[in-house]
């Protein structure tokens, strides 16, 4: 009997002393649940912290509920400063499929602080309670029949609600008709000529930003697009899909001018090794080469039919 008492003396000086080492150590831990009523399927907030002194590390990781009662949400980890302390935890988005009432363990937490032994603290319990989405709904009584709606009011309902949707209806498509008279009313612009037509996509080009993203392939790829589709329709040869050589040699029967040959093919080879050979002219080049586009469509447009020629024809 008196070994007995003298070991429980022991113990209970031995817990009281470790209660006392977690209680002078400047840490805190908790947990906490957003709520604790919840129905089957809904999210529940649980988080756990530890809010410590600088000189005090956390040694364990916060474990995740028991995956058998709760599905695992999403994870997060916390860790953020709070004046002269730091807050370490874990939070996770929880829910559960299943009806009853759920204990959450203490977790134990082991921290050292300064070169001291390894010590441990618990969080406190929580309880969860699940239940169905119809439990603790108030019942309702039976209410009276109503009395019955005059069929009256419900066909000048019917009849006002009718009306708006024909006037609705009627406007729209009035409406429909006067934008396709007005849009068959108004004159077609006339069509673009290929040099008109060139010289817009080449003012486009020219004005776009692909030089200044680094996109020099593509800038010559659409370079030399504009001027073989401007050939294909001035000289209705094939160029859109021959290569530099076959157009050259298309556009010999045309008897143009050296200095414009010349130019065709500067411009287009100057074209290929930026597309092929991944050579990039310096901006002074660059310039050069858009004018030299520009000098290729006005100088070989054909030229403007005399007016009295033109009046004479008209007449005729």
């Amino acid at each position: 009997m008196k070994r007995a008492f003298c070991f429980a003396l022991l113990m209970l000086f031995f817990l009281a002393g470790s209660s006392f080492a977690a209680e002078t150590d400047d840490i805190r831990v908790k947990a906490e649940v957003d709520k604790a009523f919840l129905t089957i399927g809904d999210p529940v907030t649980y988080t756990v912290t530890a809010e410590h002194a600088p000189d005090i590390q956390i040694l364990s990781t916060i474990p995740a509920p028991d995956s058998d009662i709760l599905e695992i949400k999403k994870i997060e980890d916390i860790r953020k400063k709070q004046k002269k302390k730091i807050m370490t935890g874990r939070k996770f988005i929880l829910t559960t499929y299943r009806l009853g009432e759920f204990i959450l363990d203490p977790v134990t937490i082991q921290y050292r602080k300064d070169n001291q032994p390894p010590k441990s603290i618990q969080t406190n319990k929580l309880y969860l309670t699940v239940k169905s989405v119809a439990e603790g709904d108030p019942k309702e009584d039976i209410r009276d029949v109503k009395s019955v709606v005059p069929f009256k009011l419900r066909l000048g309902k019917l009849l006002w609600t009718l009306l708006i949707l024909a006037f609705l209806t009627g406007g729209y498509f009035l409406y429909r008709f006067l934008l396709k008279k007005k849009a068959l009313a108004a004159p077609p612009a006339p069509p673009l000529t290929p040099e008109e037509e060139a010289m817009l996509h080449l003012t486009e080009l020219f004005e776009s930003d692909l030089l200044k993203r680094g996109l020099a392939k593509m800038y010559f790829l659409r370079l030399s697009e504009i001027l073989r589709v401007y050939f294909e329709k001035r000289y209705g040869i094939l160029a859109v899909e021959s290569t530099t050589m076959e157009i050259l040699r298309a556009l010999k029967p045309q008897h143009l001018g050296t200095e414009l040959f010349q130019k065709i093919q500067y411009v287009l080879e100057s074209s290929d090794l930026a597309k092929f050979a991944k050579w990039i002219p310096p901006a002074a080049e660059t310039l050069q080469i858009n004018k030299k586009a520009e000098e290729i469509v006005k100088e070989s447009a054909p030229a403007p039919e005399p007016a009295a020629v033109k009046e004479a024809s008209d007449g005729v």
